[in-house]
This record gives structure tokens, C-alpha cells and sequence, in this order.
């Protein structure tokens, strides 16, 4: 388990009289929004309902913004407001008559500054340019606990060109007076900032320069990252008055396993910061479970912390998974440092992911990865690189090409639109692993990120690792038969389940997808940004590609869309097969010798994008499947008895149309091979050959038995 390790701290501040009417903590990374109650994703512009718009979009000139109101009790330094201004360069104002004035630069500057107006809270150095830059307002919570949020959405560097922004928010709260300065995302923008409060000319405090910059300059590096929700967000938190002796923060806490095996310790563990002004050196921590039946367990850490330092700890009571089929998560809190009641409890709780109470006999997991792509698009020739290195150097990962999401080509079909409007974002190239809703997304597909030539570092790729290496307790075989004459295809999906799985609406399905489709002319001929980049794999190719080989490109999926609801029951029975039976004729342009088929075990989220994810899938290709009139004459009498078996061996019998090698192998769950037997060449008729399974232990295994260059797998069990 890779081990988060971050920090809470006190960054530098600049006082300039002699007694410190506001002090700061920097909560980094917060995980959430201060105080959880803002949830909206932080998208473009990001209006939702509720917001008032303070600078709409397209408002160039440098200006004040007419007066707002706080809608609620608010005091500034010990004094109440009920009014702000703010200028598109990133200062708020409480002085709102008269109105001041100079109006601040876009170049921001050390404070306290005479071109900033008394009782000023500043994200100083911001500049709106066409677009969607913005600013914004909404009050979240209920009284007394509201937050009035002031948001500078999708903002720029001055003088910043290309594909950049920057989004930040001013906070004012009620009852506790505090104001925070949150960094919800960045990307690629250049900023040079003034993070802090002015009291007046000779009186500020501000967040430390950036460690590149050179003292007592404004520049500031920004911290939080560009998720499009808050779990990557770092904030600013100015309380007025003076650093209390004994406070703590729970700065982080460290990732639990998602899933936790029956009767396993599960460890909680994270960061604690003192956020006092006297050393630390105890403090309770205090760990407490969501699922019903909850359990607490309290103890007191010792430490030995200076002021606003910070110190990883493990909890001395491990909890221990005992309720099969759980989802549980854990309430994490700290209190009484040095014995003494915590004056500032805003950051002394967090909440975990949750783990899931399994058996802990999970299986091999292929992810699975869904590009949503097309010939218009002209960026998607080095998504297709991605998801083509993805293909071959990662046998793990199945790579699909979804011919939606940026317009239409003449492999969309309306499998592609619907998965297209229920999970894509109308934008590609963008991509799917497992159709899974990851943290700090609001959308189901999203960016590879890197590039070529960095595969490895792709947001696609490594997800799609990470997928892979959790195991899956869903296992998938696929058979069936396909004949050449009348292009009649029949897929078996035979589904079983080692282990538990969370609960929903779990479907099986069966893509079609067909590699290197091609044609001329438009819709077919891929449009290529890369013509002359040097280097690219498409530098050269043309603009657009004529004959363009569009690979692996999902054709059909059956029986539908979303699935089959009707093969696992909700009650589902472990090691039983649940086996699901598709019939189509393929079309005459599907080129059956390029197929292969995709079995997938999923769950269907309805209108509910966080619930859709892939169990498991499994690829074959269409000529792996015994065809149809060889079945028939050779291995369609296949019978097998004892199954299941307790005897050390069990019978094959079946009838060959010739004399043909017969071998068999016998593979594991999770496909490892633990048996193999050549029965040499066997003549004409009806024959029955004895498997060996003394050496196996009790469970489900697969025999793979070859009759000449056909293979049929069927599935047997073991007790003994």
C-alpha cells in the first residue's frame, strides 16, 4: 500500500505591529473544502444553482465590482462588517464607502501595501481575461454554521496565453469569524500571488513566499493540484487573536486497503500537527466505524512535538475485520492536547475511504479501458498511441476505441452514444478504466494527461494498473462457436464468484470489437493535429489520414448496452457458475477474422454515474471459439463425470469425426495451468480419456481440452 504522507503546517508569516491581531494555518492537502460544505465540482466557470454572479465572464477592464452582501453576522479584526467589494485582480474589501479609489494592479506586491484598502483579505496577483473567467458567489450550510464563499473561477496569470487556469475562493464563517483562502485547482498557469489579510497600511499578514522566490517578494507557489473536486485542494485559515498554547489538527490520515479480507487487521494511521504554541505532548486520538454495530476505540498518543511541527502515528489498536460483506469506513479524530480542551476543532476530524469486507479470495482483474475517440478529432491519433502502448505492454488491460463523445464518424453506433451521453463528458480524447467515478473526478471518463512519449506517467495508464492489481472476485470464461458459412455467433459468458462483492445491480455483457477498421473519405480518414510535430508517431502521416487503421473499435455490444441483469442473481451462490447465452448474426462489414470479444462482469449505476464500475473482463478472439460444424462432428458430445468429483481423476468422453491430437490442460481461477496431459493422436469414434486431479485441491478449475487445432474449455469441481 503506498503510504500518503503529508503536512500540516504554519507556513511563515509577516507581522508588522506588535501584537498579532490575526494568526493562520495552512491545511495541505485538507482532502475536502473547508468545513465539508461545499460539494460542487469546481468545472469552468462552475456556476451551479445558487450562485450570484460578481464579474460575469468577458470582463477585461481592471475594476471594483459593485457592492455585496454578507448574509449573515460577520466581524473583520474584531469589528462587524455586512459589505465586500472585490476587483477582478483578486482583493476583496470590506472599505466599501466610499468606494476606494486606486484600484489593485494585476501585479501584486508585498503587504501591507498603500495600494490596498484597509480590512482586505487578497489573492493578489489574479487577472480575468475573455472567456470563462469569472467571479462568483454562494452561501453554503445552515445558520449558524454558514459560509459565504467568494470564487475567482477559471481565472489567469497576467499576461499568461495557451491553455491555462486557475481557480481560487475567498470564505468568510459564520459564528466562528474565520476566513479562509482556499486553492481549488490549477493547471499550467504561472502565478506569482499575495495570499493574506491587510488591516491597514502598517498592519498585514500573509502566507511565506514560494521557497524559489527571492525574499520578501509576493511570489507564492500554489500547492493544490487540478482535480475537479476538493480532494487535492489546500487551504488558508486566518483566525483572529493569538496562537492558543494547546491546539491540534489531524493533518491527514493514510489510505486503508479497499478491500480487507475476513478476520484481517486493518491498521489506522496518519499525521497529527501541533498547531499550538506550546510543545505537544500527548493527545488522544479516537477512531470510530461506520458500519452498524459500531465500534470505537479512544487512546492517548504520547509525543514530542515543537509547535507547528507534525508527526506521523499508527492508532495502537488495529481493527479488526469481522463482518463479512461490510463497507465500512472510519470516523478519525484528535482531542485534549496536553490534557487541555482544543479551542480550534474545525480541522480535528477526517473520514476514510472505506474498505470492504471480503472473504479474501480474489482472483486475476483485467481492467478494462474505454477511449472515446473519432475520426474528427484531432488530438485523438496520440490517445490512440496511449491506449495502443496500453495494448501491447500491458496484458492486463484491455484497450477499447469508442467512436463518440467529439461528434460522429462511421463507427458510431448507438452502443458508443449512449455509453458517450451517460458516462462521457462530450470531449475526446478522454477514456474510462472501468467505467469507475476516481477521486477528485466529476466525470466518469477523463484526460490521459501525459503524453507521448510518456505512456507510463498517462492518468490512463497508471488507473488503469492500479485497477488491475486490486483482483477481482468475479471470475469470466468465455466460449461458444461461431460458424464461417451462415456468420452465426454464439457467446457464453460463465461467471462465478470466489469471493463477496459490494451490493448493486451486477450485469454481464459481451462487446464486439473489431480491430484495424478502415475506409475512405470522410469519417473514416483520421483528422491530425501531429503532422508536423517531429518526433510524433503521426508527424508525417498527413492531415487528415487517408486509410487510417482505427483499432480495436467497439462495434456492438450484447445484449445490450448495459447488460444482462438476468445472469447473477442479487443472491448469487460463491463457486457456482452463472452462465449467460448471446446469439447474433454478424453484419456482412464486420470482418469476422479481426474480431474478438469482450466479456465484461459489471455494475449498472442507472442515473448514478458513482455506481457504474467493471468487476472484471476477460478478451478472446472470435477465432479462439471452436466453430460451429467442428464442434458438432467432434467435441459437441463432450460429457464429463464425475463433475464434481471426489475420485482422483475424472472422464472426458466425446466422439472424433478423424483422428485428430487430443490434449487436455487444466487451469486454475485464476488461469494458471496445474495440469497437463498429451493423449497423442486418438483414433475415429467415440473415445474417453481420464484427467488426473489427485494433486488438486478442493475448488472450481477449467480444462482445456484441444482436438486437433479446436479448443472447448468447460469448467469442473473438485472436493475432496
Amino acid at each position: 500500500m503506498k503510504k500518503i504522507t503529508t503536512f500540516l503546517f504554519a507556513s511563515l508569516m509577516i507581522v508588522f505591529s506588535a501584537n498579532a491581531q490575526y494568526y493562520f494555518n495552512e491545511v495541505n492537502p485538507a482532502g475536502q473544502n473547508p468545513g465539508d460544505l461545499n460539494n460542487d465540482p469546481e468545472q469552468p466557470l462552475g456556476f451551479t444553482p445558487g450562485y450570484t454572479t460578481i464579474f460575469p465572464a468577458n470582463t477585461t477592464s481592471n475594476s471594483w465590482s459593485p457592492v455585496q452582501s454578507i448574509p449573515f453576522d460577520f466581524d473583520f479584526n474584531g469589528s462587524p462588517v455586512t459589505d465586500y467589494i472585490v476587483s477582478n485582480s483578486g482583493v476583496l474589501t470590506f472599505t466599501t464607502t466610499p468606494t476606494p479609489i486606486i484600484v489593485p494592479s494585476v501585479n501584486n506586491d508585498v503587504i501591507p501595501s498603500l495600494g490596498i484598502p484597509d480590512k482586505s483579505i487578497m489573492i493578489w496577483g489574479l487577472q480575468q481575461l475573455a472567456g470563462n473567467d469569472a467571479v462568483a458567489s454562494q452561501t453554503y450550510g445552515t445558520a449558524p454554521n454558514r459560509q459565504h464563499w467568494i470564487k475567482f473561477l477559471s481565472y489567469s496569470a497576467p499576461g499568461a496565453a495557451g491553455q491555462q487556469w486557475t481557480y481560487w475562493s475567498i470564505v468568510l464563517e459564520e459564528t466562528s469569524n474565520k476566513i479562509y483562502i482556499v486553492d481549488e485547482r490549477t493547471f499550467n498557469t504561472p502565478l506569482s500571488l499575495t495570499i493574506g489579510v491587510q488591516i491597514d497600511g502598517t498592519t498585514a499578514y500573509s502566507v511565506g513566499t514560494g521557497s524559489n522566490a527571492a525574499p520578501n517578494t509576493p511570489s507564492f507557489v500554489t500547492n493544490g493540484g487540478n482535480a475537479s473536486d476538493a480532494t487535492d485542494n489546500v487551504y488558508y485559515e486566518f483566525i483572529q487573536g493569538a496562537r492558543p498554547a494547546n491546539s491540534v489538527a489531524l493533518s491527514s490520515l493514510d489510505p486503508i486497503p479497499s478491500t480487507s479480507g475476513r478476520g484481517s487487521a486493518v491498521s489506522i494511521s496518519g499525521t497529527i500537527t501541533n498547531q499550538g504554541s506550546a510543545t505537544l505532548t500527548s493527545v488522544d486520538v479516537t477512531w470510530r466505524t461506520s458500519n452498524p454495530g459500531t465500534f470505537n476505540r479512544t487512546e492517548t498518543i504520547n509525543v514530542n512535538l515543537a509547535p507547528q511541527a507534525s508527526v506521523n502515528f499508527t492508532h495502537p489498536t488495529d481493527w479488526i475485520a469481522n463482518n463479512l460483506g461490510a463497507d465500512v469506513t472510519f470516523t478519525v479524530s484528535v482531542a485534549n492536547p496536553n490534557g487541555q480542551t482544543d479551542p480550534n476543532t474545525s480541522d480535528d476530524v477526517l473520514t476514510s475511504n472505506s474498505t470492504f469486507v471480503n472473504i479474501g479470495n480474489l482472483v486475476q482483474k483485467n481492467s478494462l479501458f474505454e477511449q472515446f475517440t473519432t475520426a474528427v478529432c484531432q488530438f485523438c491519433p496520440d490517445g490512440a498511441w496511449v491506449a495502443g502502448q496500453m495494448h501491447a505492454n500491458d496484458a492486463d488491460i484491455i484497450t477499447t476505441s469508442v467512436h463518440s463523445c467529439f461528434g460522429q464518424d462511421n463507427m458510431t453506433n448507438a452502443d458508443a452514444s449512449l455509453l458517450c451521453s451517460t458516462l462521457g463528458i462530450n470531449a475526446a480524447p478522454t477514456g474510462m478504466v472501468d467505467r469507475k467515478l476516481f477521486p477528485g473526478e466529476t466525470d466518469v471518463a477523463f484526460g490521459r494527461g501525459q503524453t507521448f512519449p510518456n505512456y507510463l506517467n498517462s492518468t490512463w495508464t497508471q488507473r488503469a494498473q492500479a485497477q488491475a492489481a486490486l483482483g477481482s472476485p468475479a471470475n469470466i470464461i468465455v466460449f461458444g462457436s461461431y460458424d464461417n458459412n451462415t456468420r452465426q455467433l454464439v457467446a457464453n459468458v460463465d461467471v462465478s464468484f470466489t469471493d463477496v462483492a459490494r451490493p448493486g445491480d451486477i450485469r454481464v455483457s459481451v462487446q464486439l470489437i473489431e480491430d484495424s477498421v478502415s475506409g475512405s473519405g470522410q469519417g473514416w480518414d483520421q483528422i491530425n493535429a501531429y503532422n508536423t510535430q517531429a518526433g510524433h508517431p503521426f508527424a508525417g502521416r498527413g492531415n487528415p489520414i487517408q486509410n487510417y487503421q482505427h483499432r480495436r473499435v467497439l462495434r456492438d455490444i450484447l445484449p445490450d448496452t448495459w447488460g444482462d441483469a438476468t445472469v447473477v442473481p442479487s443472491d448469487y451462490d460463491l463457486n457456482t457458475s452463472y452462465v449467460g447465452n448471446y446469439t447474433i448474426t454478424l453484419p456482412a462489414n464486420f470482418n469476422a477474422s479481426r474480431m474478438y470479444l469482450v466479456a465484461t462482469v459489471s455494475y449498472f449505476g442507472g442515473s448514478d454515474i458513482s455506481q457504474y464500475e467493471v468487476l472484471n473482463a476477460r478478451r478472446i478472439k472470435m477465432d479462439q471459439i471452436t466453430s460451429l460444424e467442428n464442434l458438432k462432428s467432434d467435441v459437441n458430445s463432450l460429457s464429463i463425470y464425475p463433475n464434481p468429483t471426489n475420485l482422483p481423476f475424472t472422464n472426458l468422453e466425446f466422439n472424433l469425426s478423424a483422428s485428430k491430437r487430443i490434449e487436455a490442460r487444466v487451469l486454475d481461477i485464476t488461469g494458471k495451468e496445474v495440469g497437463y496431459q498429451d493423449f497423442g493422436v486418438m483414433a475415429q469414434g467415440n473415445q474417453r480419456v481420464q484427467v488426473d486431479t489427485k494433486q488438486l485441491k478442493s475448488g472450481f478449475y477449467f480444462i482445456n481440452l484441444r482436438v486437433g487445432d479446436e479448443v472447448i474449455t468447460r469448467k469442473i469441481s473438485v472436493l475432496k
